[in-house]
């Protein structure tokens, strides 16, 4: 549905929710209400959400032409005449390319979203390529070796290690400096020795960080994320 502030709302009926809850997701917001509310108290509740949804809208805004760098690629935007009505996505190190029409307006509501869901794409997509030779250095520095790497879309999670000692990593990572990085691998890492967050964990992962945990996890808190998440 549409609200007059908010512009485009995905809407989700929860048979088990008992409030409403909203957060900005890909450009959009996206509100969870319980089953029964109708259309009235939906735009109720937008309504009384939209002040503070408002103050937290994401300000990513992309240009071109305009250049992304992260260790091991570059991710370039640009326009491009060939193909007027589409988005052309190159996925190759070390750069990769958006190339949008030369009509395409970044300052429209939609523009956001297709750019950021480009530049995923290709993260996706380079992610192992990029990613991998640095995990394995870090893996043989601390003495540990999980049962095998893989790696996964989501990009809320960041990473996560199994009970059969396998890591999952987001390919999100591509956007992150690489002291970020190395942060979220060996956090994971440590999960190999305790597969919780007991203080036993955060002395282990703070030994592989060098004492510098809590630094890095302020870092990743505030950090200003390059892509919708």
């Amino acid at each position: 549905m549409n609200h007059d502030s908010l512009g485009r709302v995905l809407v989700s009926r929860r048979p088990n929710s008992s409030r409403a809850t909203a957060r900005w997701k890909h450009g959009l917001v996206n509100l969870n209400v319980p089953e029964c509310y109708g259309l009235t108290d939906i735009q109720r509740i937008l309504d009384r959400f939209a002040p503070r949804l408002l103050a937290a809208r994401p300000t990513l805004r992309y240009d071109a032409p305009m250049s992304l760098r992260f260790p091991g690629v570059e991710f370039r935007i640009a326009r491009q005449r060939v193909a007027p009505d589409h988005i052309l996505i190159r996925s190759s190190l070390p750069e990769s390319s958006v190339e949008v029409p030369e009509t395409f307006d970044f300052d429209a509501p939609e523009s956001t979203p297709r750019i950021s869901n480009a530049l995923c794409t290709i993260a996706r997509k380079i992610a192992p390529e990029v990613l991998m030779p640095r995990v394995r250095e870090l893996a043989e520095a601390v003495g540990r070796r999980p049962q095998g790497w893989a790696f996964s879309t989501g990009y809320r999670t960041l990473g996560t290690c199994s009970s059969r000692g396998i890591i999952t990593l987001s390919s999100a990572l591509v956007f992150l400096p690489q002291e970020l990085r190395d942060y979220i691998v060996l956090h994971e890492i440590a999960h190999l020795s305790e597969m919780n967050h007991s203080p036993r964990f955060h002395a282990v992962l703070d030994g592989y960080l060098g004492g510098r945990e809590a630094i890095l996890v302020n870092r990743l808190k505030t950090y200003s994320w390059p892509v919708l998440r």
